[in-house]
């Protein structure tokens, strides 16, 4: 490329490029021509010297030296510079200080090898190492560096060797290779049960051979020493969809949580319209009066989104529930003077808040997450009685509430990591600080360090957001839309107390082993007539007392009915927290009594009482005859002169009987059953054995027929004679 053969002819209706831009070029007017961008249309008004100038300086050019750049040269233009590689953008920073020198000599010199060597062998000498070219600069080389950059518009990008464009373009893939490493990877690697890299190309590779045996095709030559390369999964890996990757290995939620959109969150106009409630465990670990570590407590805060003040706030021991909601959102509603000086008195120190905390009454709108403590009856009953609303935020969404969740930051920051037995917010910060060794301060003495840092810090310290003190942010927005009046104090632990249904008995309301009874729950189950199912409230901070909604009540300042709890006087000190705890230890204790040798024992004689009932299955019923000979198997006279009867003569065999003998039966003994004891009389043939088993259906028919009516037998008939023939057993 040479400047003679790129001459700028300005013609009206021509194409020119002022600093690599497409213009239209106009028609000519007085000392001005007007040029129109053909992109975005808008027109530019040159002089007829600024028009020279920049022909002479290269700013101007005709558009078909543009087109005849090389095409990776375009390309170039249209990429973002920070877009190259490391490698790409030293090889322009390489090549700018010889087109900068061949720039900075007189137009005609430019061209001219008798100026342009020396320029070189200058910028040659003074070059560092790390900016020399790898190869002779000659005057060709310079000269077409220069012209390409100047046609460029002096755009460095002009300059780049495109490295990731070099090397061989034929693929060394088939498609049918493609497809089964894709196969490995979806079995393996994209999968729910996600394996390695590692186990995806060892799939690859057997999907790739199966297919090649199958088919009669022919192996991938990658020149690998195995079926594919080492690092083509894992190439081939990294080219996929991170979203769709992450839903197949870790499922959807996973995925939108990794690729979410952070945003600002919603805005608000005034104070008390919208209000964020969070918990988080304090990075303070804090000591009992005598000094025994107790742990880190809880800290529950209330923040306006407006002005950024803190409403309410509750720090515990209590584990995130609506206990700590409540005891937040009472002090955020109420005058903050009381719990100023009760804040004060239980750490032992005297009212020194040098700035007012004048946030109280009820918000509009309350946003918090999807805990269940937001969910349960108390906080939807405690809504319609504050006149408030209650937004729950969807999961993975904590931009929604981000004012809380950063006060945390800034309040860690502020003071808490600075405290003695702060555990920092990883163990990497904490490092080898031991935080139990040095903790010193008591739950009060947090208490009334972070109410003082609040009050007198934070509240009239400048927000980097809104750009003023939160408390003069919150004093100009009151001024201008009025303040809301705080509920009523008797009435407020009634209101934001944990509400549960239960039955009205007479012994009165029974939870968790704890009972509650008056005159007044008497006086209100006679109006309900009966067990009835009423709505009770439990302050759970105060046990001492219970409130029960009157349905029956007219006057709305007697519609809740107290009742006093039936407990010792130590129970009646503690919190609903202290006495589950209390509790759950004690069924702890009886566990630890637990005996599994004579629960075991226990669980065989159930067992094998159950084994005889399941071997008893229901059968006909018996006559009562049958019932007492299986039962008794005694004559009915055995029990009063059991010794004049024979012993062997029921099991005496039964013998045989031959009508031709002289053997006869002796005549039946006229004096009853009791009977002397009569020698036995052998059979002279042998006996048969008696049946083991007694035929119970037989017995029973023949005890039917002996309650038949008999027929007459007159004297002079004889009995038939039985004959008893034995079988013969050849």
């Amino acid at each position: 490329m040479n400047l003679a053969h790129v001459p700028v002819q300005i013609r009206t209706g021509a194409t020119i490029r002022i600093d690599t831009r497409r213009y239209l070029v106009g028609p000519p007017g007085d000392q001005v021509r007007v040029f129109t961008d053909k992109e975005s249309g808008t027109e530019k008004a040159l002089a007829n010297t600024a028009i020279l100038h920049m022909m002479r300086s290269g700013r101007i050019t005709t558009d078909a030296a543009f087109r005849a750049l090389p095409p990776v040269v375009q390309d170039n233009l249209q990429v973002d510079w920070g877009a190259f590689s490391d490698v790409e953008r030293l090889s322009a920073e390489r090549k700018y200080p010889f087109v900068k020198a061949i720039d900075d000599l007189p137009a005609p010199f430019r061209d001219k090898r008798k100026h342009v060597l020396p320029v070189i062998e200058r910028v040659l000498g003074e070059a560092t190492d790390d900016l020399r070219p790898h190869r002779d600069v000659t005057f060709r080389t310079a000269r077409e560096w220069y012209l390409r950059w100047l046609v460029a518009g002096r755009d460095i990008r002009a300059l780049v060797d495109n490295h990731r464009k070099k090397g061989n373009r034929t693929p060394r893939l088939e498609e049918w290779h493609k497809q089964e490493i894709m196969k490995g990877i979806d079995e393996v690697y994209r999968n729910e049960i996600a394996g390695s890299k590692a186990d995806a190309r060892a799939a690859a590779a057997r999907h790739i051979l199966l297919r090649a045996d199958r088919d009669g095709l022919g192996l991938p030559t990658l020149g690998a020493k195995e079926v594919i390369g080492k690092h083509l999964v894992s190439r081939m890996i990294n080219k996929m969809e991170v979203y769709d990757l992450t839903v197949a290995r870790h499922g959807k939620r996973q995925a939108d949580f990794l690729m979410k959109a952070v945003r600002a969150g919603p805005a608000c106009s005034m104070p008390l319209e919208e209000a964020e409630v969070d918990h988080t465990p304090l990075d303070l670990i804090v000591v009992d009066k005598n000094g025994l570590v107790l742990g880190r407590p809880w800290l529950t805060v209330i923040i306006d989104r407006w002005s950024r003040m803190i409403l309410g706030l509750s720090l515990s021991f209590t584990p995130p529930s609506w206990v700590s909601v409540m005891e937040a959102l009472r002090v955020a509603v109420q005058p903050k003077e009381g719990l100023l000086a009760k804040v004060s008195e239980a750490a032992g120190r005297d009212v020194t808040f040098r700035f007012p905390w004048p946030c109280y009454g009820p918000m509009t709108r309350l946003f918090c997450d999807n805990g269940a403590e937001f969910r349960s009856t108390s906080m939807r009953q405690t809504e319609r009685a504050l006149n408030m609303q209650i937004v729950d935020l969807p999961r993975a969404a904590g931009w929604l509430k981000g004012r809380v969740e950063r006060w945390f930051r800034t309040h860690n920051q502020g003071i808490i990591h600075k405290l003695p037995g702060t555990t920092k917010s990883n163990p990497r910060d904490r490092g080898t600080y031991k935080s139990e060794k040095h903790a010193v301060l008591t739950l009060e003495d947090a208490n009334w360090i972070i109410a003082k840092w609040i009050v007198d810090v934070y509240h009239t310290t400048k927000h980097s957001e809104i750009g003023e003190p939160p408390l003069d942010r919150w004093t100009r927005g009151i001024i201008e839309v009025g303040e809301r009046p705080a509920p009523p104090e008797e009435l407020l632990v009634p209101l934001t107390g944990l509400v549960i249904d239960r039955h009205l008995r007479s012994p009165g309301i029974e939870f968790e082993g704890l009972r509650w009874n008056s005159n007044a729950f008497s006086g209100l189950r006679n109006r309900l007539a009966g067990n009835s199912a009423v709505t009770v409230r439990i302050d759970p901070l105060d046990l001492r007392t219970a409130y029960i909604l009157d349905p029956t009540a007219l006057d709305a300042k007697a519609k809740w009915v107290e009742g006093y709890l039936q407990a010792d006087e130590d129970v009646a000190k503690l919190t609903l927290y202290q006495y589950r705890v209390l509790k759950k230890a004690r069924q702890n204790a009886d566990d630890e009594c637990f005996d599994p040798k004579k629960a075991l024992a226990r669980a065989k004689s159930s067992q094998e009482i159950i084994d005889l009932i399941d071997e008893r299955s229901p059968r006909k019923k018996l006559p009562k005859k049958a019932v007492r000979f299986l039962t008794d198997g005694r004559n009915p006279s055995e029990h009063l002169r059991g010794e004049r009867l024979c012993s062997d003569e029921s099991e005496r065999e039964l013998g045989s009987y031959d009508p031709d003998s002289a053997l006869m039966s002796p005549p039946p003994d006229e004096r009853g059953p009791y009977r002397d004891r009569t020698p036995a009389v052998e059979a002279p043939h042998a006996q048969a054995p008696l049946p083991p088993e007694v035929d119970l259906d037989a017995f029973a028919a023949s005890a039917d027929a002996e309650c038949e009516p008999k027929r007459d037998v007159t004297p002079d008939q004889s009995p038939p004679i039985l004959v008893v023939k034995r079988r013969s057993l050849d």
